[in-house]
């Protein structure tokens, strides 16, 4: 099964179905957990499963997979009393899921639109115009060259309060790249980002940003 598809069939299973026995057949033997909602390791997610309401859902809206790492971004719903837009990031190796992050907020831009096939080639030139965009304008400020990133009439919002320090991930799937940071605005916070690449320029954007939270109930961190 390929790395998408495992974490296709865990959300599903633990998020529709509450299924914990899901978490043996799909998560382990060591599973590192970064969300503040559940303790670390496969106890602590067997644990959360359990304690879902069950009326809980979830809604998958995007997938994208690159090398180890699968994000999908999805709705959850009965978690809060309106619905959230979750970002997930989820580590699988040799089929099992073991490393995961995440972030929820009613407050996001949900993306649309269906994705585009693209070649290896353009593949990695779009990854790599993040990487660059990422840097040098985001991180480092440099507002400058702006033109030579963004598409004739790109729908991108660069928010003037968010201060980005650090990227800790590049997803990059078909025409679609996702990024992963450490910022900070009214306090720290994590930042996810959607971009979509056409003609080697950036078209669209999308974005959550959710608060690292205060107190977690491991020792891994929110990144």
């Amino acid at each position: 099964m390929s790395a998408k598809n495992v974490v296709i069939a865990a959300t599903d299973q633990l998020f529709n179905k509450k299924d914990v026995r899901a978490v043996d057949e799909l998560f382990g033997p060591i599973y590192v957990q970064h969300s503040a909602l559940g303790a670390d390791g496969v106890v602590g997610l067997k644990a959360l499963v359990s304690s879902l309401p069950e009326t809980a859902g979830y809604e998958l809206t995007r997938v994208l997979a690159d090398g180890e790492l699968v994000v999908t971004e999805g709705v959850f719903t009965g978690f809060a009393p309106v619905p959230l837009t979750g970002y997930d990031v989820w580590r699988v190796i040799d089929d099992w899921i073991v490393e995961h992050w995440d972030a929820l907020s009613a407050a996001a831009t949900q993306s649309s639109g269906k994705d585009t096939s693209v070649d290896d080639a353009t593949l990695n030139a779009n990854r790599a115009l993040i990487g660059r965009w990422t840097a040098e304008v985001l991180v480092a400020g440099d507002r400058t060259s702006l033109a030579s990133y963004l598409a004739p009439g790109a729908d991108v919002t660069l928010d003037d309060s968010l201060a980005y320090s650090v990227v800790h991930a590049v997803v990059a799937d078909q025409d679609v790249v996702y990024t992963r940071s450490e910022g900070v605005r009214d306090g720290s916070v994590i930042i996810n980002d959607m971009w979509r690449i056409a003609d080697g320029k950036i078209d669209e954007h999308w974005q959550l940003v959710a608060a690292v939270p205060d107190k977690m109930p491991h020792s891994n961190g929110a990144f």
